[in-house]
């Protein structure tokens, strides 16, 4: 055993040549600072006691609200191992712009698989979310397909509490952090893609429809390796629990984080 601190130092010592190669092949770094606007609904349709239906629909905006930036759509299906203890699998569709109008807009084509667990205590509310996504991305150029699809894996690890106000209340505080990590033959300069610091307020408007609202902090890394985005985002989401089984048995957990 004590021979393993001697065999991680050999390895890291190999590796730190092949960073610096890597940053040495880098230019300069550039720092791009936005600030946006990030809405959605996030929906759940209960139709059964082992099975749900997904829907997500985002819309986010930069220089706050002036300019478009992407519109999200997202179905899927979700299957309740427990009513804490989730797995979901689904397809979903993403329009990305940086200069403002549909001629140039990227299409990409994702597919998702998640699990997610979440537990209640008696002064916070917990939630950690594991998701694996297939992205495959055609670039556009006024108005015509490059027909340069390319495909990028990525994984994402979500952890997010709730602190109530009051024991058994409709408001609470969220804090959550979500870092997201790519990889496949496409992924050269980025392995790392992001990261999502949200913290804001949450509330209970109705036995169907919630809120969260604040601000999310995502710190990102593009494809080309040294450019990066710091984007300061005013985020509200609404979240939407319809539930048409027969027999309810159990009541929707209510403990849930939405996000493209």
């Amino acid at each position: 055993m004590k021979t393993l601190p001697s065999i991680g130092l050999v390895f890291l010592l190999s590796i730190v040549p092949i960073f610096k190669s890597i940053a040495q092949d880098l230019p300069d770094k550039i720092f791009n600072e936005n600030a946006q606007f990030w809405i959605s609904t996030n929906n759940v349709f209960r139709i059964s006691e082992k099975w749900a239906i997904l829907n997500d629909i985002h819309i986010r905006r930069t220089d706050f609200i002036a300019e478009p930036n992407f519109y999200f759509l997202r179905g899927g299906a979700q299957y309740y191992i427990k009513p804490n203890l989730r797995v979901a699998a689904g397809y979903a569709h993403l329009w990305l712009t940086t200069q403002g109008n549909w001629d140039a807009f990227q299409n990409e084509n994702r597919i998702y698989q998640q699990f997610s667990i979440s537990q209640r205590y008696e002064k916070l509310n917990a939630l950690f979310r594991l998701r694996t996504e297939q992205r495959f991305f055609n670039n556009i150029v006024d108005g015509a397909s490059l027909n340069d699809d390319f495909t990028v894996h990525r994984t994402r690890f979500l952890v997010s509490v709730g602190f109530p106000f009051k024991k058994g209340g409709d408001t609470q505080f969220i804090l959550a952090d979500e870092i997201h990590l790519n990889f496949g033959k496409n992924v050269i300069y980025n392995t790392f893609n992001q990261n999502r610091l949200t913290a804001g307020i949450k509330h209970k408007i109705n036995d169907h429809w919630s809120f969260d609202c604040g601000y999310m902090m995502v710190y990102q890394q593009l494809a080309a390796g040294n450019v990066y985005n710091l984007n300061h985002t005013f985020r509200l989401f609404f979240y939407g629990s319809f539930d048409f089984r027969k027999n309810k048995k159990e009541p929707f957990d209510p403990v849930r984080h939405g996000e493209e």
